[in-house]
């Protein structure tokens, strides 16, 4: 006779490393990186966001300068491989809300320039953050906001990365752009970073139309493994975030969803079951003994 015990096994994982990645330019990926950042926040998980735009706009959102951090991210990773923990912990800075940061410099792409011209440029990020997370051991999470396209800080972000959010604006043009995303993704996995999976497609900027909705019907019945042979779970697609003003405010004043006063419970739902859905990505399995009995 048999009898199976079965016990969930907490397999907590220390650091999450996450990419917010997309294509098109205009698709909401900075707010939703600034959200996702401060609602984990809120929950009390310790969070560093890294903009690696050279526009800054994740900076700006967070009310600092995009030359705020000393050394900023552009150098840290022009640096030798051996200086690059210690640069990474020096250009972190604090800013409201419980969220660090490091910001991209008024310079990062002369900095491209530089780097692309040595080896390995393509995993610098990735030798900066397995060097840092080793010595220093302090977040939760680590949210890396990339440029739109495919260029040299998007490869650097992926090969760095854990996994991929992927912010789509339920738009006819932004459906076509993911294909070359998930492309992009599989290639990065195939030759730099074997576990690098694309967990969430966010439903971005959705108005009450019927496209909109033929859009979002489409994301949910869509499975990213048809491009990416190597993921075994499909992504999950989280609920809509809706085309509302208060989310652009929230970047124009600097502050979050949680001390802006035009902010209110329905604006932090989506964001607060992203939160929880990454808490639940990080957590256990079940595992069943099979014990003989007499």
């Amino acid at each position: 006779m048999y009898s199976y015990n079965c016990a969930i096994v907490q397999l907590q994982v220390k650091i999450m490393i996450i990419a917010i990645a997309a294509i098109k330019g205009g698709v909401g990926k900075t707010t939703l990186t600034f959200c996702i950042a401060a609602t984990l926040a809120q929950m009390g998980k310790k969070v560093l966001c890294v903009d690696l735009d050279h526009q800054g706009d994740l900076s700006a959102a967070l009310g600092v300068e995009k030359d705020a951090s000393s050394p900023n991210i552009g150098q840290v990773l022009f640096a030798p491989k051996r200086e690059q923990s210690d640069l990474f912990a020096q250009a972190i800075i604090k800013v409201s809300g419980g969220v660090d940061l490091i910001t991209p410099g008024i310079n990062l792409g002369a900095y491209q320039s530089e780097i692309e011209k040595g080896l390995a440029s393509e995993s610098r990020l990735k030798d900066a953050l397995d060097q840092f997370n080793v010595t220093y051991k302090t977040y939760d999470y680590i949210l890396l906001d990339t440029p739109k396209g495919e260029g040299l800080f998007t490869k650097n972000a992926l090969v760095a990365s854990d996994s991929v959010i992927v912010p789509v604006q339920t738009e006819y043009f932004s459906l076509k752009n993911i294909p070359e995303l998930l492309n992009l993704v599989s290639e990065i996995a195939d030759r730099a970073n074997p576990n690098l999976v694309v967990s969430m497609i966010v439903p971005n900027r959705m108005k009450s139309t019927s496209l909109h909705k033929s859009i979002y019907e489409q994301l949910t019945e869509w499975d990213v493994r048809s491009y990416l042979s190597h993921q075994e779970a499909p992504a999950w697609v989280a609920p809509p975030i809706r085309d509302l003003t208060v989310y652009a405010e929230l970047s124009a004043q600097g502050q979050s969803l949680y001390t802006y006063s035009g902010s209110k419970a329905e604006h932090r739902a989506p964001f607060i079951e992203i939160a929880e859905h990454l808490e639940l990505s990080k957590t256990s399995e079940i595992k069943c003994e099979v014990e003989t009995v007499g």
